[in-house]
């Protein structure tokens, strides 16, 4: 399948908040976030969850979090046991990857309804203790931050990529003004389309339990999905007359009662047996910002320019779209809002993180025929704020197009869900302004770009 002829449509998108570290959303674990913004997804889509084949989901911190945290994800959202499940890391990229997956999947005829998202709970994201298992001889054991070592920290140049951000700014003779002004302009965007309802096609407001820790608050449990036998093999099957393979029922002790499993309370109507916290919109964008005060911020580095103003937070969060088969869902009447149309991913020095998603953008759109200027919306992960301004430079394009709605300056950057919410705010985007072609592009950890083309109307 060559350049434009992809078959794969979005139905749908949705994402939670996101929350600062410690914050709003720390009580939720990663695939209690990813089921909220896939059962969100759904819904919004309108389709019968029982429709869905297969979930691929982005997450880089997995440590601890269980067996194949994106199976996890469908069976908390209410899908049955049929659906498949896979769970994908690429570090910052995992969320975009996920849906590049999906389309994929659907050109080929592997599937025909796919859902595709990331998520990340950093602050539930674990210490570590290596060498434990074999036991210590002598001397101290030292823990090890989960949440950097797996996902912040250079395995070839061994430092944080902060530290190697702060040093190739300076190579690239890129001034902390400029870092702090663009951060600045990320929050001024980011509050302002908060203000202006610009995020209400994206984000789902998620009622934090908080008596039942862990848990979310809903007005109804999910809609659930009937197992389904794949439909190639149950055809056969009952054209031969023998379908007992799959006439199985479980014993009753591994039946699973949904119900008191899932991380849902649903609200009574007296409403007191259900407290709540409503997190409605992203935690760590700052309506209060300034230049002046981003200016006066020590840089994580010693004379370096990387400050905790001009770089994301440390975040929580999830999101995830419903995916097709573009004539499996016009014969059945749902509604496409989207087109994806291709993926392109790069590799490059791994210290150089700020040339990748440009390098990525600018394959895709040789691949395509398209130019820079074809492109009506650009989103490029604000993985640092000299990541973008690089990004934007080596494109020739515009700061000012880039970002429209803010960046992860502002919003923040729960690593394995941004790359699927980039995907998402570009669509939300493209509907607003009546359609076009866009881009989500983002760097990834040891030294990766990937972007993904979609298109609306």
């Amino acid at each position: 399948m060559g350049p434009m002829e992809s078959q794969t449509v979005v139905l749908s998108l949705a994402r939670t908040p996101f929350g600062k570290l410690g914050g709003a959303l720390a009580s939720l674990d990663a695939t209690t976030l990813g089921a909220t913004a896939l059962v969100a997804a759904l819904q919004r889509a309108g389709i019968d969850p029982t429709e869905i084949e297969h979930v691929v989901y982005g997450e880089v911190l997995q440590a601890g979090v269980g067996q194949n945290p994106a199976r996890q994800v469908l069976f908390k959202s209410g899908l049955a046991k049929t659906v498949t499940a896979e769970t994908l890391n690429k570090v910052c990229a995992s969320g975009l990857l996920a849906v590049a997956t999906a389309m994929r999947l659907i050109n080929t005829g592997a599937n025909r309804v796919i859902a595709a998202g990331g998520m990340e709970s950093m602050s539930n994201a674990p210490y570590l203790l290596k060498g434990a298992r074999s036991g210590y001889r002598f001397g101290d054991g030292t823990l090890i931050d989960e949440m950097i070592y797996d996902g912040l920290w250079d395995q070839y140049f061994p430092m944080t990529m902060a530290a190697q951000g702060s040093i190739v700014a300076g190579e690239l003779g890129l001034s902390r003004e400029d870092q702090d002004r663009f951060a600045f302009e990320s929050h001024r965007r980011a509050h302002a389309s908060h203000e202006a309802g610009a995020f209400a096609d994206e984000i789902v407001p998620v009622r934090v339990a908080t008596k039942a820790k862990g848990k979310v608050v809903v007005d109804a449990l999910p809609q659930r999905g009937d197992v389904r036998v794949p439909a190639t093999v149950g055809a056969l099957r009952e054209a031969q007359g023998d379908n007992s393979m799959w006439n199985h029922t479980p014993s009753e002790r591994f039946t699973l009662d949904y119900a008191s499993w899932a991380p849902f309370v649903v609200l009574s109507p007296s409403k007191d047996d259900a407290p709540f916290t409503l997190v409605d919109r992203d935690e760590a964008v700052r309506a209060d910002a300034s230049y002046e005060a981003m200016a006066k911020l020590k840089p994580l580095e010693k004379d370096g320019t990387v400050t905790a103003g001009n770089a994301p937070g440390v975040n929580d969060g999830a999101a995830a779209l419903i995916l097709a088969d573009a004539s499996y869902a016009r014969e059945r009447g749902y509604k496409a809002i989207a087109s994806v149309l291709g993926h392109a991913t790069v590799g490059w020095d791994s210290p150089y993180l700020c040339y990748t998603p440009a390098m990525a953008a600018q394959k895709l759109l040789d691949v395509h025929g398209l130019r820079a200027e074809d492109i009506a919306v650009w989103e490029i992960n604000e993985a640092f704020a000299n990541v973008a301004i690089t990004s934007a430079r080596n494109l020739g394009i515009g700061e000012a197009k880039i970002n429209v709605f803010g960046g992860a300056v502002a919003m923040g950057h729960p690593i394995g869900a941004s790359g699927a919410r980039l995907v998402g705010t570009v669509i939300n985007q493209l509907r607003q302004r009546g359609g076009g072609y866009g881009i989500a592009s983002l760097c990834s950890g040891g030294g990766q770009g990937d972007a993904l083309l979609v298109k609306v109307g």
